[in-house]
């Protein structure tokens, strides 16, 4: 509204829960009961309703630090209507909460709805706000020392009293006395749809369900395919919201942000990269540390022309007494399976006949020199029984000259 030349957001965030709830106290029941039927259902589909989502209810921001906001509209609609459909969904969130953000020592906000992460956080106003009003919603009259009635909320969960309003500031009192009778009247807005919620929420009790997912064209990169040397792959972690920070000794660190992400989908899929690249670190640092390899022939002036190369998680690994000595030839195609992954270019070179395999890396001028050697992961099969190694781009330019002065070089 203040600034007309800026740029629209494409998402919602979560404290539009609270906007049923205002509705409610104006009398606009029925747009009160749809809005709010719509963000039960954002609800039920990811668990909490995410920080963000987008309008057709993905996910924007992941986060949930366990808001009060929806439970109020929900507690206010209840006192509204009198409907018990309002009670179960107390009673969903109740559960909810029980079951995903309880911790020994309290309530954990969920730093993403996804994965379920807990935050080491508990807002002070899950206590004073989110509690208060699941409370409120399932206490009896009864068992309540005030008349809620004669006090309205403020946004902070604070008890105001209704009379504050008579008070004023004027050293003379002009009003007719006939307004004060008009009081209880003017503090309703008597509206008969509170009286058949339900048919407000059936034509749109599928509503988040019926939003067909946006489904993208593009291939995602997976962690098990990712390669440090390959500018694609760079450019594609890029547009996820991935940073890489290099610690030297070959190690990179991986850096995810919604916020850096080209668009949400990308964010999405930073995000499950970035999962598969954790579980693909533990499985890698649960199996023995692997050495660096070596692809080594005999120059004609009789020295020893040696190549660093990089081991393979899916194949045989050679210790230093171990080594294959065999006639050096080169695959046709030359891609073998053109874009398939190492293991897949390994299993069909075995199927062919091989006893060993080199992988040479397609990115120009890369070489062991300057880029981090890394060992290439496989698919979690162990069906490949030969090595496999790998050779960045302008070391394996060495080899193949070799191989193509010398057809028979081993």
């Amino acid at each position: 509204m203040h600034r007309p030349h800026a740029k629209s957001r494409n998402f919602m965030d979560a404290l539009l829960a609270f906007w049923p709830g205002l509705q409610v106290l104006t009398g606009d029941l029925k747009p009160a009961v749809q809005t709010h039927e719509m963000l039960y259902q954002v609800m039920q589909m990811h668990t909490f309703i995410p920080e963000a989502f987008t309008f057709d209810f993905q996910i924007h921001w992941g986060q949930h630090p366990l808001r009060p906001e929806f439970i109020e509209s929900t507690y206010f609609l209840y006192k509204a209507t009198g409907d018990h459909y309002y009670l179960q969904v107390g009673k969903k969130v109740l559960r909810t909460l029980q079951q995903h953000a309880k911790v020994p020592c309290g309530y954990a906000a969920v730093n993403d709805v996804r994965t379920g992460k807990h935050e080491d956080r508990m807002d002070s106003f899950v206590l004073s706000e989110t509690f208060k009003y699941l409370y409120l919603l399932f206490a009896d009259d009864s068992e309540l020392i005030l008349d809620l009635d004669d006090f309205i909320f403020t946004t902070e969960a604070h008890l105001l009293p209704l009379s504050l309003g008579q008070f004023t500031n004027a050293t003379m009192d002009f009003k007719d006395e006939d307004e004060y009778h008009m009081l209880d009247f003017m503090r309703s807005c008597p509206s008969p749809n509170k009286l058949f919620p339900n048919t407000v929420r059936r034509p749109i009790r599928d509503l988040v369900t019926g939003v067909c997912p946006r489904v993208s064209s593009n291939k995602r990169l997976r962690a098990q395919d990712f390669q440090v040397s390959n500018a694609d792959h760079l450019r594609t972690v890029y547009d996820m919201g991935i940073t890489m920070v290099s610690l030297g000794e070959g190690k990179v660190q991986l850096l995810h942000s919604f916020y850096n992400a080209k668009s949400p989908e990308d964010a999405e899929r930073g995000l499950l990269f970035m999962q598969e690249m954790v579980e693909l670190s533990k499985q890698q640092a649960a199996s023995p540390t692997m050495q660096l390899q070596a692809v080594f022939f005999k120059k004609p002036d009789g020295s020893y022309e040696i190549l660093k190369a990089g081991p393979s998680h899916f194949s045989p690994e050679l210790t230093d007494d171990q080594s294959v000595h065999q006639k050096a030839v080169l695959a046709e195609p030359h891609r073998l399976c053109s874009d398939c992954t190492f293991i897949e270019k390994a299993r069909a070179a075995q199927k062919g006949g091989a006893l060993a395999v080199i992988i040479i890396d397609n990115t120009a001028n890369t070489s062991s020199d300057n880029q981090p050697m890394f060992a290439m992961s496989g698919d979690g099969k162990d069906d490949v029984t030969i090595p496999v190694v790998f050779l960045f781009s302008a070391d394996g330019a060495i080899l193949k000259k070799a191989l193509q002065d010398s057809p028979d070089l081993e």
